[in-house]
């Protein structure tokens, strides 16, 4: 389960909030921005798949020192989601929850999530993600505030939209629409 699913889960059942996710704390912001902007341009797919390996022959060295800081501090894969949830985090309270650089961290959590979507729904499911937690922040001690439970409402509308990744037998050529 996703820190952002964990925290909705824990506010609907007013749970004291446990986040066992030391590892990322070691790195630094810097770091984790440019692993994750190369595990984007690489295609690291939700299941670990890679789509454009040749990016990390091409890659500069300090994003390629980021991946491999991961590795020596953590000793475990870089979890994308799980970095890029971070990253929101850190942006969010350095910057303000409304921030473009919190609105631009939820955009690339997005885009790890839900890699080959439509541009409207990460960009909608981004705009939500850091609107819940702006509203987490003004009414985290309110989990009955109308404007908080908007917010949850408001993401599990946009998960409810099936995302489904295209796949070569599904896609069509314009040569197979014209005969279709």
């Amino acid at each position: 389960m996703s820190r952002l699913m964990s925290r909705i889960e824990v506010l609907k059942h007013r749970r004291g909030r446990t986040e066992p996710y030391p590892s990322l704390k070691l790195m630094t912001t810097d770091d984790l921005a440019r692993a994750l902007v190369l595990v984007e341009r690489g295609g690291v797919l939700p299941n670990g798949e890679v789509s454009n390996p040749e990016v990390y022959r091409q890659a500069s060295r300090e994003e390629l020192e980021a991946l491999e800081r991961w590795a020596e501090l953590c000793g475990e894969p870089l979890d994308p989601l799980e970095a890029a949830e971070e990253l929101l985090d850190r942006m969010g309270e350095a910057y303000g929850w409304r921030s473009r650089e919190a609105f631009g961290a939820a955009l690339l959590r997005e885009r790890l999530e839900l890699p080959g979507a439509s541009p409207w729904l990460v960009e909608k499911t981004a705009e939500a993600v850091a609107g819940f937690y702006a509203e987490l922040a003004e009414h985290g001690n309110q989990p009955r505030h109308p404007a908080l439970r908007g917010a949850v409402r408001r993401l599990e509308r946009l998960r409810e939209i099936v995302y489904v990744r295209p796949t070569p037998e599904t896609e069509l050529s314009p040569k197979d629409v014209s005969r279709a």
